[in-house]
């Protein structure tokens, strides 16, 4: 038995680890030049003296997801974790051009400005709201406008949740970006009761001190980097797969440059819009499905600053701009100040997050994207100084949108592809690392079993 895997990203590594680990034979191939997909860590330097480890993509893992936290235990990691620390504190929201710290205790909450007496009532009046106890998918800003009411809704939760996906709230499916809050509802009638029983649950199981969230000391490429390492199958990268058709023995995978390989299954572990085209011979039908998901453009740069060119206050670790605010950019996070280690004193790093409410910033080229990010910071941090140095990066069409029904579109190409044809990855049952590990092993588990 012979399985390709298209795409090494961590969902593809994780599907060719899981069928390592059941002694099936696999070829990985990868149309870039280097393996983890957005999974990037890159090193910074200023003048041979001052060192900056900066992130790509996702800097940090939720253990509440286990899948990539029991992965480096596999991969014997466990010396290289780093905890992060709170994902929330000094993390403000920008409402009406002003900056308003994020209220993540009762007694700020009561005395925040963000929202008004009636908003603060209307969300504490939670678990008197009706529970909703179907399945049935909504939108994220139907869920809170439901649960907590229309300001928590444009104020708190929308700018937060909206800003960690890189969507529109109004059309983001809840099931796909915060089903534990559809759960938690399920579950206890209300968000408050929902969690104060999986937070009894969960220190009754408790049996390690396992932090919230995770990193690694070389960053999060190291566990791509360390998957890739210990994989033995065949491993090519700068594959760009074509097209793939099917024949009285399996599949035919073509590949960029002319060549071709036999598989006895596939895992397509690329984006939607990309295995799109591949499987056009396949099936039309679930081609058109797959071209039907959007793909947002999405990027992130890396701004090194000395320390004394930042204002002293306020004093914020993160910013969220909902896209009322008609920015150029998403949201801004002092990532030196999140993880101080990572970064020469004396120096303060940013990390700007684009291509939400401007998708065009991430076409621009490197002289116009600098100049509009800078005009930004200005006028939202007071940052005038030109950073000391930087580092962009940029994905064009390569961030999916879970709209309301995306579960559903997604079961139903499922069932017209052959079954030795499996979807995993961002595009299709979660974006988050954990969600593309869980995704890409499930793939390979389905996958031994239908092929045995």
């Amino acid at each position: 038995m012979h399985i390709a895997i298209v795409g090494g990203g961590i969902t593809g590594l994780s599907a060719a680890w899981e069928l390592q680990k059941r002694g099936i034979e696999f070829t990985l191939l990868e149309a870039s030049d280097h393996w983890g997909g957005k999974v990037i860590s890159s090193k910074l330097e200023l003048n041979n003296k001052a060192h900056f480890l900066v992130e790509g993509g996702p800097d940090t893992l939720i253990t509440r997801k286990p899948e990539a936290w029991e992965l480096a235990i596999e991969l014997g990691m466990l010396d290289q974790i780093v905890n992060p620390g709170s994902e929330t504190s000094g993390t403000y929201v920008l409402d009406n051009a002003s900056l308003h710290p994020i209220p993540v205790s009762p007694s700020k909450f009561i005395r925040s400005p963000l929202l008004t007496v009636r908003g603060k009532l209307r969300m504490l009046a939670e678990p008197f709201q009706p529970a909703r106890r179907d399945d049935e998918d909504e939108s994220l800003a139907d869920f809170v406008r439901r649960r907590l009411g229309h300001e928590a809704l444009d104020k708190f939760i929308g700018p937060v949740l909206g800003g960690i996906y890189n969507t529109d709230p109004e059309t983001q499916s809840i099931m796909v970006s915060s089903p534990i809050m559809r759960e938690m509802e399920k579950d206890g009638g209300s968000l408050i009761a929902g969690a104060l029983k999986r937070s009894f649950r969960s220190g009754k199981n408790k049996k390690t001190n396992i932090p919230r969230f995770i990193s690694f000391k070389n960053g999060l490429q190291a566990l791509t980097d360390e998957l890739a390492r210990q994989l033995k199958g065949g491993l090519r990268l700068n594959a760009r797969v074509e097209k793939i058709i099917r024949d009285e023995n399996g599949y035919r995978i073509f590949i960029a440059g002319g060549d071709n390989i036999h598989a006895d299954g596939v895992i397509l572990a690329a984006l939607a819009n990309q295995t799109s085209e591949m499987i056009k011979e396949i099936s039309a039908e679930a081609s058109q499905q797959l071209s039907a998901i959007r793909h947002q453009n999405i990027g992130t740069l890396s701004l090194v600053y000395r320390e004394s060119d930042i204002p002293s206050k306020p004093v914020i670790s993160g910013l969220m701009i909902p896209r009322r605010e008609k920015r150029m950019i998403d949201a801004v996070t002092f990532t030196s100040r999140k993880m101080p280690e990572r970064s020469t004193a004396g120096y303060a790093v940013l990390r700007i997050f684009i291509g939400g409410g401007a998708p065009e910033m991430v076409e621009f080229d490197n002289d116009r994207l600098i100049q509009s990010v800078q005009k930004e910071l200005a006028e939202l941090l007071g940052i005038t100084a030109a950073p000391q140095t930087w580092t962009a990066f940029r994905w064009q069409c390569g961030f999916p949108q879970a709209h309301v029904g995306h579960l559903k579109r997604v079961d139903e190409i499922e069932k017209i592809l052959p079954p030795t044809l499996a979807l995993a990855g961002s595009s299709y049952r979660g974006i988050a690392v954990p969600d593309c590990i869980h995704q890409g092993r499930e793939a390979a588990r389905k996958f031994s079993k239908s092929l045995i």
